[in-house]
């Protein structure tokens, strides 16, 4: 015998079935694997020497950050120009770097800039021939709006020290489309060990604009393979971004490459 079902009863068959439609799509929209999902991406590839260097940026399974750096090629090692570096940052050579445009979106890195310094620069200690691989968190026009010490004052202006890490010095090297540089006091060469690498914090306008691995040929060339703790501070000026919490090298055999990156990088 057939029942006649009761309005009600159908009202709640019908929630419940749009209810289940609701539920499947939200399940259906969390299970989208955002498309720069365990990517690496490139940036454009420049002449360096006979060789070639270019930046790169990977991306964990979730679509986020994971790493920032720059590939440079043996031959391009192995055929840097060669200048007079007498007059300290003076002749260095600049080699600038666009970064891809998705990992600038979620970290504050907006271009590199990879300097070859021959000679090496002042202090003392720095003098051996070796790269700087600033990782800029301003543009490259206004880093290059950055004025010397008698024409822009902004460059003497420092940052909240919650902003730097407790280690890190003002050691007085204040350069012109660079800024004010600070070194960990307890870096190696800084303790009387020779100059292989280092990481360098820099400022303007009371401002940190980059972080800077800096290293030698020599190192580079005994082809490392060295991951190190990039030192905090204790509150960033840009929130809501990722930031690399460690810095490496090392030689990439298949491809012959050198490897610079910062990595293992945390929102903030």
């Amino acid at each position: 015998m057939l029942t006649t079902m009761v309005p009600e009863r159908l009202f709640q068959i019908s929630f419940m079935l749009s209810l289940v439609m609701l539920l499947s799509s939200c399940d259906d929209h969390d299970d989208e694997t955002s498309p720069l999902a365990n990517q690496t991406i490139h940036g454009k590839t420049i002449h360096v020497g006979e060789g070639t260097a270019y930046s790169w940026a990977t991306f964990d399974e979730a679509g986020n950050p994971a790493a920032v750096g720059v590939r440079i090629s043996e031959q391009a090692v192995n055929t840097l120009p060669q200048q007079d570096n007498s007059e300290g940052h003076g002749h260095m050579i600049y080699y600038e770097m666009e970064l891809p445009q998705e990992i600038m979106q979620q970290t504050p890195f907006k271009h590199i800039v990879m300097d070859w310094n021959p000679m090496g620069h002042p202090p003392a200690l720095y003098e051996l021939p070796h790269f700087d691989a600033h990782f800029y968190m301003i543009s490259s026009a206004a880093r290059k709006a950055i004025g010397d010490e008698a024409s822009d004052s902004k460059l003497m202006i420092e940052p909240a020290p919650r902003y730097l890490p407790a280690d890190y010095i003002d050691v007085q090297v204040n350069v012109p489309q660079m800024g004010k540089h600070w070194v960990d006091r307890y870096s190696p060469e800084l303790n009387g060990e020779k100059f292989t690498q280092t990481m360098i914090y820099g400022s303007y306008d009371g401002r940190v604009i980059f972080f800077e691995p800096m290293y030698t040929v020599e190192y580079l060339q005994s082809k490392p393979d060295d991951t190190f703790d990039l030192k905090q501070p204790e509150e960033f000026q840009q929130k809501g971004l990722y930031y690399p919490t460690r810095y490496g090298f090392r030689y990439d055999a298949d491809k012959k490459e050198y490897v610079i990156w910062l990595d293992n990088m945390q929102l903030k």
